[in-house]
């Protein structure tokens, strides 16, 4: 019953109690179910309780963090701090040194990368001619790899001064001020200043590492910021150097440490960076590997204009546009030095050794007088300071930077001595394990190849192939020869190998720091051409030479200046001289040796006094050592003959193909932005058809268009036309000098002295080719004075009675003198005028003939008829100008036309123009016998057409593209010949170039660039 008592009714409901009152068992476990909830729910509400507490607690703590996390303004001290310390170029580490470090993003050039294998890169020399498939193939930037939708790693490759850090704290800087989106929060580590830390305790976190990196803000960095920031994945994080750090076993800890902080913080960007020998002993697992692209031309020009528009900035304290062009004309002298020694713009290509180029130029002046001291600075930077700066600990070698150079100079001239570009690393211990005995108090048998491996480290040398070494740049291996043959005193090597190429650039650098008077007097000895040429270029190296060797090499040219071009000891200098000129050389893609110069001025007009040919304006002037620019395309051709004949038993030159053309190598020598190169059309390098490569920077110089009719007359057009007038003028006193003495001319009233004085003074307006306006007007006036005085039909008649005692032949030139003189005071047909023209100007008189029929045609075709009294000089011109503006086509679309091809088009047009007027039922009418006269006088001077391209004056090209005008129209509205018409129109339009070029509107751009085979 107590049981029963102890269930409360509510428990089971009024309805089942008497239920549960017959059954005490069921009543008991009731009572049990009951008190159990009641202690359950006791208990719940003591722990919710208590739960509620401690979650008030952390959502407190929360949201305390979130707002001084938004509250503070360490975000923004932070960027600033990131923003100072990279703010600057770090130049920290180079021998030569300005008063003024540029800002970095004035100077920065994005070096840009590529996707290639870690062990390619290995091999890869730190300077060198950019490959064909490196520039085409697709440079990418780093941001391209950086703000995906998901984060990212990328290992950043490169030999030493390949831009690496720089990239890095461009990174840095760039998100520090904000000027990207995306994940924005930069952070940059130095790896080598963490390694000793990360490899004591692996289990440090990044956020620890990052605020040990935070100097003075760390004590202001709020708790578990940079965690938050990293776990939210806001951050880039940029990790720098991992080869600086020194030791094996620190790298391989700080490389799996990396993998862990990736794959942790998953949802960051990471760039770690390191030369290739560091990277590939200890390789991140999960990276993109992407490897730092050499400099292009234009990259090397975009930094030396940024670079010196910055330091002319900070060292005047001025920013305007004479400080611009100070600043552009400083660039422009060096990229032209650098131009001018392939070897110097091959090293620019790794932007630490261009911005080291760049203070030498500045601060030293020392471009390219000295390349000497510039390749012993790069060698020094390059063992010993910038390590010594960036502060690794390296192999212990106990070797000083110096002495390592003593080391390498050896390796250089056994190398040279052996005639090796590469060598085994076995070889190598053989040869370098005496010298490192002498340099250093302990040699451990590793030695050498611990210091092969420090010094490809440091990028002097590069293991092309595993055990395979090699200099980075052979210049700098030839430089390093040179320093011990002198300090060895071994010059008998140089002296013996005055004709051996390998030795060339050895003896020259050594010329440099040494009197080469021994040098010098054993290629004077041996005569030959590329001894001549050493001799002459070690003489301009070198700072002292014996005054008598100096006098003997001067005397030997002044003797070849003075000798016919026919004597052998010009020949020989003149062989000299190309020599020298062509000597340097850069390597191709395909293996093709492009020389590094232009053909000069000296070398052209060498050949041209050897041919005995004409030369040009713009080749005639000037510097002789700059380009020669404006090179015709029929010289080329002549040009190669020479030269290879010049050089007997020497390598073949050749024109660069199409393809070579497009090398990136071709670029740097190509010398100019506005040159354009005669290239082979085909793959076999003839010249007997060329072809112009032109940069894309500028217009095709042979781009044809034709002058707009708005721009119709102007003072050529005119003048030309008027020759027209003066050629008509000529033969109206052509047959009045044959009665001029006769008791006709008498009755006429001309006198034979004012006759031929006048027919003087159009014979010598006609074969100068270009007069004056005035000049026609005047003798046209007074030949209109005699028209006008044999004009009235009574004198006429008189002169006609009298004309029964001539002779017959006198008697027919005074009717043509007539007839002329009507043509002179414009009232005479067409037909008429073509029948005394032809009766009076001889076949031999081209030019006079090319003039009449100019202006025949011009006349035929108007149907003009002129005022007696009206001026002939104005009228004449006028309707030649209304003819060309109504008739002539202006749809032809500009054109390239070589002189070659303008001189076949103009003998195409014309014999498809004979061809057709010869066709024709009524080709005795006045208009086609005019039309095939000239057809006739402007295919003879297709043949030349290259000389009128080379020496006219605009008067002469003016002269026949008015023919080439008329022509076109008659082609196009008299014969229905579009096709023929726009052939014609082509020739004009190829003609208005020389225009252009005859009156300086158009400069001339060809050069040309040779192949050695």
């Amino acid at each position: 019953m107590l049981a029963l008592s102890l269930v409360p009714p509510a428990l089971v409901g009024a309805k089942f109690w008497p239920a549960v009152a017959a059954h005490p068992l069921i009543a008991l476990m009731l009572a049990v179910v009951y008190e159990l909830s009641l202690l359950a729910a006791t208990f719940a509400g003591k722990v919710f309780g208590d739960l509620q507490s401690r979650w008030a607690k952390r959502a407190a703590d929360v949201v305390d963090r979130w707002l001084v996390r938004r509250m503070s303004r360490f975000e923004r001290d932070y960027r600033a701090h990131v923003a100072s310390r990279h703010r600057f170029v770090d130049l920290k580490g180079l021998a030569t040194r300005g008063d003024y470090a540029p800002g970095l993003n004035e100077v920065f050039v994005d070096v840009s990368l590529g996707a290639r294998p870690a062990h390619e890169v290995r091999h890869e020399s730190l300077a060198g001619t950019v490959r064909a498939a490196e520039s085409t193939g697709r440079r990418q930037s780093v941001w391209d790899f950086l703000g995906g939708p998901q984060g990212t790693c990328v290992a950043v490759i490169g030999a030493p001064g390949t831009g690496k850090t720089t990239l890095l704290k461009h990174v840095a800087l760039s998100l520090s001020l904000g000027r990207r989106s995306g994940r924005s929060l930069p952070v940059m580590l130095l790896l080598r200043d963490h390694a000793a830390a990360i490899a004591a305790d692996p289990s440090l976190t990044l956020e620890r590492v990052i605020s040990s990196s935070l100097r003075r803000l760390q004590v202001e960095e709020p708790d578990g910021w940079f965690a938050q920031r990293l776990q939210d994945g806001h951050c880039v994080v940029l990790l720098d150097g991992l080869d600086e750090v020194a030791s094996e076993s620190d790298r391989r800890a700080v490389s799996r440490w990396v993998e862990e902080q990736v794959e942790q913080y998953e949802g960051n960007d990471f760039v770690l960076t390191s030369r290739p020998h560091g990277y590939l002993r200890a390789p991140l697992n999960r990276a993109q590997v992407l490897h730092v692209r050499r400099f292009t031309g234009e990259q090397i020009s975009q930094f030396v204009l940024g670079w010196y528009e910055a330091v002319e900035r900070l060292s005047t304290g001025v920013d305007d546009a004479g400080v611009a062009q100070q600043a552009a004309d400083e660039a422009q002298d060096l990229l032209s030095r650098l131009r001018s020694r392939p070897a110097l713009y091959e090293l620019a290509t790794n932007p630490l050794l261009l911005t080291m180029i760049a203070h030498v130029h500045r601060y030293r002046g020392a471009l390219p007088g000295s390349r000497a001291g510039l390749y012993a600075e790069i060698c020094e930077v390059l063992l010993w300071r910038r390590d010594q700066v960036k502060n690794p600990a390296g192999p212990d070698l106990d070797i000083t930077g110096a002495k390592k150079e003593v080391v390498l100079r050896e390796l250089a001239y056994r190398m040279m001595d052996g005639q090796r570009r590469d060598i085994r690393a076995a070889h190598a211990a053989r040869l370098l394990q005496p010298v490192l005995s002498r340099v250093s108090v302990s040699v451990p048998t590793d030695t050498v190849e611990v210091f092969l491996d420090a010094m490809a480290a440091s990028g002097l040398l590069v293991e092309r192939e595993l055990g395979l070494y090699a200099f980075a740049h052979f210049t700098l291996q030839e430089h390093l020869a040179a320093l011990h043959i002198r300090q060895h005193q071994l010059t008998e090597v140089l002296i013996t190998s005055v004709n051996d190429d390998w030795w060339r650039e050895t003896s020259v650098l050594y010329a440099a720091h040494a009197d080469p008077a021994r040098i010098v007097e054993a290629c004077l000895a041996s005569r030959t051409t590329q001894a001549l040429a050493l001799a002459f270029d070690c003489a301009d190296a070198a700072p002292e030479l014996a005054p008598e060797t100096a006098r003997r090499l001067e005397d030997l040219r002044q003797q070849a200046l003075q000798e016919s071009a026919r004597s052998a000891t010009r020949r020989l200098m003149t062989a000299v001289t190309v020599t020298r000129l062509l000597r340097e050389s850069t390597r191709l893609s395909n293996d093709a040796m492009l020389c590094a110069r232009p053909v000069n001025k000296e070398v052209y007009l060498l050949f041209t006094a050897d041919t005995r040919r004409r030369v040009g304006p713009p080749l005639a002037g000037g510097a002789l050592d700059a380009p020669a620019v404006g090179i015709p395309q029929h010289d080329v051709a002549p040009f190669l003959e020479w030269l290879n004949n010049l050089l007997p038993g020497a390598a073949t030159y050749r024109l660069p193909t199409r393809m070579e053309a497009d090398d990136p190598a071709f670029a740097l020598v190509s010398r100019s932005p506005r040159h354009s190169v005669w290239c082979a059309a085909d793959e076999d390098g003839t010249a007997l058809d060329c072809m112009l490569w032109v940069p894309g920077t500028v217009t095709h110089p042979y781009m044809a268009q034709l002058p707009s009719p708005s721009q119709w007359p102007d003072p050529r057009s005119s003048s030309v036309l008027s020759l027209g007038q003066l050629g008509i003028a000529h033969a109206f006193l052509n047959p009045l000098e044959r009665v001029a003495g006769t008791p006709v001319g008498a009755v006429l009233g001309v006198a034979t002295d004012h006759v031929q004085a006048l027919s003087a003074s159009l014979t010598r307006l006609l074969t100068m080719g270009s007069v004056t306006e005035s000049e026609i007007v005047s003798v046209l006036e007074e030949t209109q004075r005699l028209a006008l005085d044999i004009a009235p039909d009574d004198v006429q008649g008189q002169a006609r009675r009298q004309a029964a005692s001539l002779p017959l032949d006198a008697a027919l030139a005074l009717g043509q003198a007539f007839t002329l003189a009507r043509a002179v005071l414009g009232s005479l047909s067409s037909d008429t005028l073509a029948r005394a023209v032809d009766a009076t100007v001889s076949d031999q008189d081209t030019h006079l003939r090319n003039a009449v029929y100019v202006h025949g045609c011009l006349r035929a075709l108007t149907a003009a008829r002129r005022n007696t009294e009206q001026a002939a000089l104005a009228d004449y011109s006028h309707t030649a100008i209304r003819f060309i503006r109504t008739r002539m086509t202006t749809e032809l679309q500009a054109t390239v036309i070589l002189p070659a091809d303008l001189a076949a088009s103009l003998e195409r047009a014309s014999s498809l123009m004979l061809d057709h007027l010869r066709a024709l039922p009524s080709h005795r009418e006045e208009q086609h016998r005019l039309v095939l006269s000239l057809a006739k006088s402007t295919k003879t001077l297709s043949a030349s057409l290259p000389d009128i391209c080379r020496f006219a004056g605009a008067a002469e090209a003016a002269h026949l593209q008015v023919a080439a005008l008329t022509l076109a129209a008659s082609a196009q509205h008299s014969l229905n010949q579009p096709d023929l018409a726009s052939l014609y129109l082509t020739v004009a339009a190829g003609l208005n170039v020389l225009l252009e070029r005859a009156d300086g509107r158009a400069a001339p751009s060809e050069t040309l660039v040779l192949v050695r085979s």
